[in-house]
């Protein structure tokens, strides 16, 4: 097993973002994994773990960075110029784009099918890209997906007034402008025309919505591929609503879950385990099926 650093690839819109490529002897299938909010290459250990354990079972794995990766970030653009991205200036529905450059990197890299593994917010991305794109892919692996329309006004009492602020500044060109308080209990800043995208009340992020329950399924009832899905079971149990999630799921022709017991959000001590989980369900579902 090979474990390459990936380097050279832009989006369609000019950004580099570097992936790390954990390599099968067979060029047949690849697990491509969405990272969530904040996230980095560097930091979720569990997605390495998944990524070593899969390869030498002869799956790849291509872990991407996206724009959204860290709270900020200065990304190099294909003309040697940055721009200013990560978290809080991340606009949603430019994950197309992102997802875009990794599925055509796996099979540039010679990989024939493709699987899209998302964690946290990276599910929220999955789940818009398939609605949107319809890849050619066999199957979807969700890894604690949440609601983030849904949680964030749980934890946000006056997320109306941030709204009313973060329109103010897009209506006066001042997008960008970070509003004037830190959000989700005092976690980072974030511009006007992310909180704005992310939170309005037609909101393309709103594709998850187990805590209000509302008739925003539309991209999650439009996938009709399997879906194996897990938490922790230390998570929050809105993170844990699979039932809903089976019910909702209804151009999909397996719908599998798991709760893995004394573990959280990043999968501390069981990150094995879980790729053991994975491995098996692409077994069943995509090798072993006649």
């Amino acid at each position: 097993m090979n474990v390459n650093f990936i380097n050279n690839v832009f989006t369609k819109d000019g950004l580099k973002l570097p992936m790390v490529h954990f390599e099968s002897e067979a060029k047949d299938l690849c697990v491509i994994c969405i990272h969530g909010m904040c996230g980095t290459i560097i930091d979720n250990y569990f997605a390495t773990v998944w990524g070593k354990f899969l390869a030498e079972k002869n799956i790849g794995f291509l872990y991407e960075h996206n724009r959204g990766h860290s709270i900020e970030n200065d990304i190099v653009m294909k003309d040697s110029s940055f721009k200013r991205c990560g978290c809080m200036y991340e606009i949603f529905e430019d994950c197309l784009l992102d997802i875009d450059l990794a599925i055509e990197t796996a099979r540039e890299l010679g990989y024939k099918k493709i699987i899209l593994l998302g964690h946290s917010f990276g599910c929220n991305k999955v789940i818009y890209y398939y609605y949107k794109r319809k890849p050619d892919i066999l199957g979807i692996v969700l890894a604690s997906a949440p609601d983030m329309v849904g949680i964030h006004i749980s934890v946000q009492p006056d997320y109306k007034e941030l709204l009313k602020e973060a329109k103010e500044n897009i209506d006066n060109n001042k997008s960008t402008k970070l509003l004037h308080k830190m959000i989700e209990d005092d976690y980072m800043y974030m511009s006007s025309g992310t909180y704005y995208n992310w939170y309005n009340e037609n909101s393309m992020l709103n594709n998850l919505p187990v805590i209000s329950n509302p008739k925003h399924w539309e991209q999650f009832e439009s996938i009709d591929v399997p879906i194996f899905s897990f938490s922790g079971g230390d998570e929050e149990e809105y993170y844990k609503q699979f039932e809903l999630l089976k019910r909702k799921a209804i151009s999909c022709p397996t719908f599998e879950y798991k709760i893995i017991q004394s573990t959280g959000h990043t999968y501390n001590f069981k990150e094995k385990e879980i790729g053991s989980l994975i491995y098996n369900w692409i077994k069943k579902n995509f090798i072993d099926k006649p």
